[in-house]
């Protein structure tokens, strides 16, 4: 049975438990974090906590613990859970609530868990992905919430329609994926949603990377642009990046991942992973 980390105590994950009362289960009132690791240490580590921290300030709630204690529980659930990679989630609620309503920033419920990393199928990225459409407008984009309500009202849909995930619009403006980043790129542009969207840690890699040949644009994107974008790709923790061949029934480009999301891929893995991309 993994270990997990409780409010300060490591336990077993069936010996787990989390009050009745806690406002994150009454009311949804949680954020949470989501990291791998690469070559078995946490990737990111230092950018995931500051999203797990401003996500909290949104939300008026408060990290417990310090940044050098959380990276100690990581470790040590790590080495007790064996993983060959792993993916490491933190959850933050606010805690016990009395009455369903308030709760004390002073005592939240504070969980980190570790998992098996699974990663996707290698022919995703040579044949690239689909997005199904979908008008909805995070309510605290700036938060990574646990509301995946939207995500997963729609999961049947998705998985009828062979897509990955959804894409968010409003019908004029585009913003983000329901689990990713998402960008588009006409020519040597890539556009970066910028306004209410949360702040991808992989995609500011990327788009750091892409940064030493391509203008790099972040500004709103018309759902218009996103058609008419050459090729689409986006970004997340476990994925990395996947081309986008498809918006709804829109094919983009030819259908084919293109070169500059070719070109991202391979500097992509060999900055993160050392892997030759020749």
């Amino acid at each position: 049975m993994p270990l997990v980390y409780l409010n300060g105590t490591f336990v077993d994950a069936a010996h787990a438990a989390i009050s009745p009362f806690d406002i994150g289960l009454l009311r949804g009132y949680a954020v949470f974090d989501l990291l791998r690791t690469v070559h078995g240490r946490p990737f990111l580590l230092a950018e995931h906590l500051q999203r797990l921290r401003s996500s909290a300030a949104e939300l008026g709630l408060r990290v417990p613990i310090d940044d050098a204690e959380i990276t100690a529980a990581i470790e040590r659930l790590l080495e007790a859970n064996g993983h060959e990679e792993a993916t490491v989630r933190l959850v933050l609620t606010g805690g016990e609530s009395p009455d369903g309503m308030s709760f004390d920033a002073e005592t939240p419920t504070f969980l980190i868990m570790t998992h098996e990393l699974h990663e996707p199928p290698a022919a995703l990225y040579e044949q690239g992905g689909r997005l199904v459409l979908k008008r909805h407008v995070r309510e605290m984009p700036k938060a990574k919430t646990t509301n995946y309500i939207t995500m997963l009202r729609h999961r049947d849909e998705t998985v009828s329609a062979g897509a990955l995930d959804l894409l968010y619009h409003d019908g004029e403006r585009v913003y983000e994926a329901a689990s990713a980043s998402v960008y588009f790129i006409t020519g040597s542009t890539i556009l970066a949603p910028e306004k209410d969207v949360l702040w991808g840690t992989i995609g500011s890699l990327v788009l750091e990377i892409a940064g030493a040949g391509y203008e790099v644009v972040h500004r709103d994107v018309t759902l218009a642009e996103a058609l008419a974008a050459d090729e689409v790709f986006l970004t997340s923790t476990t994925r990395g990046i996947v081309p986008i061949v498809a918006l709804g029934e829109h094919v983009i480009g030819d259908g084919t991942p293109g070169p500059v999301v070719r070109e991202l891929m391979a500097a992509y893995r060999q900055r993160v992973f050392g892997e030759d991309a020749s």
